[in-house]
C-alpha cells in the first residue's frame, strides 16, 4: 500500500516533531547522537527524509544510549513515550523507540500486541566491537539468534509448533521451530535480554586479552545488523547535517558510514529498494 502525497508529508512532519525532541533533550544533557540507516541516506543526497520513507532511525554508543533511556521520559513529558524493554513489558524490540502520545502507526505484525503503537523514531545501540572478523561474525549471529527468542515471547511468526501471529509466516523449519519454542518456554523474556546485553556489550569499557595480545576496539557497531559500523572518533566528533527542517548530528565521514554498511550508496535508488513500513492503521494527531 502507498501514502497519499499529503498523508506522508504529515506523517514526516510528526518524525520531524519527534526527532526535534530528541535533539532537544541530547543538547540539553550533551548526549551524543547520530542519524543512522535511511535516516541518513536521506541527509546525505536529500537533505532531507527520503522521500518515501516513514520512518526515523538514530544510533547512539552504549554510554549515551543508557544515559538518554534513565532520563528522556522525565523530559519529554506528555507528548512522547520512551519505550524500552523496562518502560513497555510486551514491546518486542529491544532497542528504544520514542512514539507520539496520540498518534497510531499499527503495523500488521505488531498490530495484536498490547503496547503503545503510536508513530515512532527508533534509537539503536552502538557498542565497540573486536578487531577479528569471525568474532564480529560470532556476536552478531549470537544477538540476532537471541533477538529472534525476544521477538517470540511476544509474537509467532511461523507455521509449525504454534498458532502464526503474522498475516504471512516466516520461512522455518520444524525443526528450528521446536527448538524457539522450546527455549522460550525455559527462559523469561527478562533473562533473554540481559543475555542479549551481554552480546552487545562485551567487547565495552575495556581491553580483552584475546589471542594473546589485547584489542583496541576503534569501531562501534548496531549489533544487530550484519555491517552497520562507524569509527569511534566519527561519532564523538560528529558533523551537522540538515535534514528537513532541523539540523542534527551524523558520522563525521558520512559516506563511508553509509558504504560500510551497505555497501556502496547512492541517490537513485531503484523502486524495489523504496521500502516503507506503511501501517494498517495511521492517526496523526495535530501538532501541538
Amino acid at each position: 500500500m502507498n501514502y497519499q502525497k499529503e498523508e506522508l508529508q504529515q506523517l514526516q512532519g510528526a518524525l520531524y516533531e519527534t526527532l526535534a525532541e530528541v535533539k532537544r533533550i541530547c543538547d540539553k544533557h550533551g548526549i551524543r547522537y547520530f542519524v543512522t540507516g535511511g535516516t541518513a541516506i536521506g541527509a546525505y543526497f536529500w537533505q532531507k527524509i527520503l522521500p518515501w520513507d516513514d520512518d526515523v532511525d538514530v544510533g547512539m554508543m552504549r554510554p549515551d544510549y543508557e544515559r538518554f533511556a534513565k532520563i528522556a521520559q522525565a523530559e519529554m513529558g506528555d507528548r512522547f513515550f520512551l519505550q524500552t524493554p523496562d518502560t513497555e513489558p510486551h514491546t518486542p524490540f529491544y532497542f528504544m523507540k520514542v512514539r507520539m502520545n496520540g498518534s497510531r502507526f499499527s503495523e500488521s505484525t505488531f498490530r495484536h500486541i498490547k503496547m503503545h503503537q503510536g508513530i515512532y523514531i527508533d534509537i539503536f545501540p552502538f557498542d565497540k566491537i573486536p578487531e577479528q572478523a569471525w568474532l564480529q561474525r560470532l556476536q552478531h549471529r549470537l544477538l540476532y539468534f537471541f533477538n529472534g527468542l525476544f521477538i517470540a515471547k511476544e509474537i509467532w511468526q511461523w507455521k509449525h509448533c504454534g498458532k502464526c501471529d503474522i498475516p504471512e509466516p516466516r520461512p522455518r523449519g520444524w525443526l528450528p521451530c521446536f527448538f524457539t519454542r522450546v527455549l522460550i518456554t525455559l527462559l523469561s523474556k527478562h533473562t533473554i535480554y540481559n543475555i542479549m546485553y551481554k552480546i552487545q556489550t562485551a567487547f565495552n569499557g575495556r581491553d580483552l586479552p584475546l589471542l594473546g595480545h589485547h584489542q583496541h576496539p576503534n569501531e562501534v557497531k548496531n549489533i544487530i545488523t550484519k555491517s552497520e559500523r562507524v569509527p569511534i572518533k566519527d561519532v564523538e566528533q560528529p558533523q551537522t547535517v540538515t535534514l528537513g527542517p532541523l539540523q542534527v548530528s551524523a558520522p563525521r565521514d558520512l559516506l563511508l558510514y553509509l558504504n560500510n554498511h551497505y555497501g556502496s550508496v547512492r541517490k537513485d535508488i531503484p523502486d524495489e529498494m523504496k521500502i516503507s513500513h506503511r501501517p494498517e492503521e495511521l492517526f496523526i494527531p495535530e501538532k501541538q
